[in-house]
């Protein structure tokens, strides 16, 4: 059995009325009511302005990350020719052609597209790398190197979804 209260509730829900303003139909428990003085604050009002507070806070925040990332994406295309400059003698006198070089740093320095510039086909890829200076970056190196000479490497095209998630193309 419901309590009288409740009862009373759901009776508001089937009285109608219509806007005098814009001629809208509404409910009466949509109504909202107002107050010549402005009501005491509630613990939920209180509660309700600090979660307003701290979205603009991390809004804010979310603001800055992206900007900060962008500037350091940009400060990086901006240093990324100088490297290239400062690097190409040493692809130039091995025969490759500076813009066929990426930089990919890790966990080699660069990636070589040979032919990709100045043919139609990428004719061979190098991964080029600077001497080992430590024991674990010349494990990384012996490593990737009898996985090349083994044969163990493959071609794989992956697509983003408008989701974010990255599937493999099927049928290639």
């Amino acid at each position: 059995m419901k309590s009288a209260l409740v009862a009373t509730f759901q009776d508001f829900r089937r009285i109608l009325g219509v806007c005098p303003c814009c001629g809208e139909v509404f409910r009466l428990t949509d109504l909202m009511i107002a107050y010549r003085a402005k009501p005491a604050v509630t613990w939920l009002d209180s509660l309700e302005a600090d979660e307003g507070r701290q979205q603009r806070v991390e809004d804010r925040f979310a603001e800055d990350e992206q900007r900060i990332r962008e500037l350091a994406k940009e400060r990086g295309r901006r240093a990324l020719p100088r490297l290239l400059r400062e690097a190409e003698p040493l692809f130039a006198c091995r025969g490759y052609f500076a813009h066929d070089v990426k930089p990919l740093f890790d966990p080699v320095d660069y990636i070589v597209f040979d032919g990709m510039n100045a043919s139609p086909a990428v004719t061979r890829i190098v991964l080029f790398d600077g001497p080992a200076l430590g024991h674990a970056r010349e494990r990384v190196q012996r490593s990737i190197q009898r996985a090349l000479e083994a044969g163990n490497c493959e071609w794989k095209t992956v697509r983003m979804g408008k989701d974010g998630r990255i599937q493999p193309e099927r049928g290639r």
